[in-house]
């Protein structure tokens, strides 16, 4: 996809046209619906098994689509998640046949036999069941964030002093070992009615056997993504849901779900479209693995030791995305800010808010270089902004859809930005009227930052080519 680059002369001698009162424009815009056409290219909007809806509703700057699948519609609620989603289609496709083989129905219990033949008609459920469509990320073109680190605290000594006054610190609740508890005390009181040992005194040992094999689930659940070249962590319902049924039959020894894999016609060794853009650590750590590996990353640029144990234990960022926003700030290599992105990543509401933040870093790294190191990143009401080592002012946008809407307004309008020498960095689309605004404010503006498969681009484009004179963009 082309980049376009825009200076702020290149559109003076528009703004200095007379308009007629009577056609003169909103003070705001609205978000609109689109083709999908428009955002993206035909390769993502359908293919083998898949068709995505052709109206698209632009939500928070970001788009929101429908894909119809075979085993159910899927919500993508940006590009980017889009392009993940047709990426994973293969590895759903494989291990929903494997989940059909004879090598995992001959080893699956009762039960989940039951769940793997009609795997397909449990996950089709119909569009109006699924979660509503989220704000997308208006909520970084807000006034400010809460100071995250002291709450978190407060609610961490609050919870250890209401845990450390109950009566009863193991209160009974259903789950994996609750029925076991309840056999082992029937047990004792029929084998010897006279002292039978409690469920407590018995639970050190199946504690230990499930915690083993909680630890083989996660070692299988990572092992089959890695075959499958996908994101272990994926917030695909359809696909986490058979990595989860397959990880557990092969927790219990007697099935080896990735060896399995090379069985399936075609899918051994399959690798998605995006898995390159995925850190390797995140199929070799465990989680408590991954937090240690960006714990002693994330030393080197904050100071703050327990706002960096709340990001790393809290919050909606899984260990991929956790692992991005960590890999992202090293590359940077700021000199300060480090503590505040921290601040502004524990006030993320959803997994598309933390996308935004890492898309964020990625976009600085790869439009600054060099330029990044020894630089700052400045937190502007909600919003992430970064000054490089030379002086520019860069606000990374990574939004499907920029429409100049009273909250966008409001934002670029603040003290900050009134630096002359500031850029701003777009991966997708602006409004005619938005480009109008911001180079009437002396905003240089970056374009078209994404690649054909929805993610980021900038790296393979011509940073060198600028518009010529007098002319309104440049084809990358």
């Amino acid at each position: 996809m082309p980049v376009y680059r825009f200076h702020a002369a290149t559109l003076l001698l528009a703004t200095l046209a007379p308009v007629p009162a009577a056609s003169r424009m909103p003070a705001y815009e609205t978000e609109p619906v689109l083709g999908a056409t428009t955002l993206v290219q035909p390769a993502l909007m359908s293919g083998p098994g898949f068709e995505v809806d052709p109206h698209v509703e632009i939500r928070g700057y970001m788009a929101h689509f429908t894909l119809d699948t075979p085993v159910g519609p899927l919500q993508a609620e940006s590009v980017e998640i889009l392009a993940d989603r047709v990426a994973e289609l293969p590895a759903l496709e494989a291990l929903a046949k494997l989940s059909q083989s004879d090598a995992f129905l001959g080893v699956a219990s009762d039960s989940a036999r039951h769940t793997a033949r009609g795997i397909g008609q449990a996950l089709r459920h119909p569009i109006a069941t699924l979660k509503g469509i989220p704000a997308g990320v208006a909520r970084y073109f807000g006034k400010r964030i809460g100071k995250i680190g002291r709450q978190a605290q407060s609610l961490s000594d609050r919870t250890a002093r209401e845990f450390g006054s109950d009566g009863n610190p193991y209160p009974r609740a259903d789950g994996p070992m609750t029925e076991a508890r309840d056999i082992d005390r029937e047990e004792a009181a029929a084998n010897d009615p006279g002292g039978g040992k409690a469920w407590y005194e018995r639970a050190g040992a199946e504690a230990g056997r499930e915690l083993k094999r909680q630890v083989k689930y996660g070692q299988v659940r990572r092992e089959l993504a890695e075959r499958l070249g996908i994101d272990p962590y994926t917030s695909n319902p359809y696909l986490s849901e058979r990595l989860d049924q397959l990880a557990w039959a092969g927790s219990g020894g007697h099935f080896a779900a990735s060896a399995a894999i090379g069985s399936i016609g075609g899918a051994g060794g399959l690798a998605v479209a995006y898995s390159g853009r995925l850190n390797e650590i995140v199929w070799k750590l465990d989680p408590g693995q991954i937090r240690e590996r960006n714990a002693r990353v994330l030393n080197r640029h904050c100071r703050d030791a327990l706002l960096m144990r709340e990001f790393l234990r809290r919050g909606v960022f899984t260990p991929t995305l956790q692992t991005a926003l960590v890999d992202a700030l090293d590359a940077l290599q700021p000199h300060a800010g480090g503590d505040a992105l921290l601040e502004l990543a524990m006030s993320a509401h959803s997994e598309l808010e933390a996308r935004y933040l890492v898309n964020s870093l990625e976009l600085i790294v790869d439009r600054l270089g060099p330029r990044a190191h020894g630089g700052s990143l400045l937190i502007v009401g909600a919003g992430l902004a970064y000054d490089s080592n030379d002086g520019e002012r860069l606000l990374p946008l990574p939004v499907d859809y920029l429409a100049w809407t009273d909250d966008v307004a409001e934002f670029i309008g603040r003290d900050e930005f009134r630096d002359p020498r500031k850029t701003v960095a777009i991966t997708g689309t602006a409004t005619p009227r938005s480009l109008r605004e911001l180079t009437d404010r002396g905003w240089s503006i970056e374009t078209g930052l994404r690649g054909s498969q929805g993610h980021l681009a900038l790296a393979g484009a011509d940073r060198s080519c600028r518009p010529g004179a007098g002319a309104a963009k440049s084809h990358c």
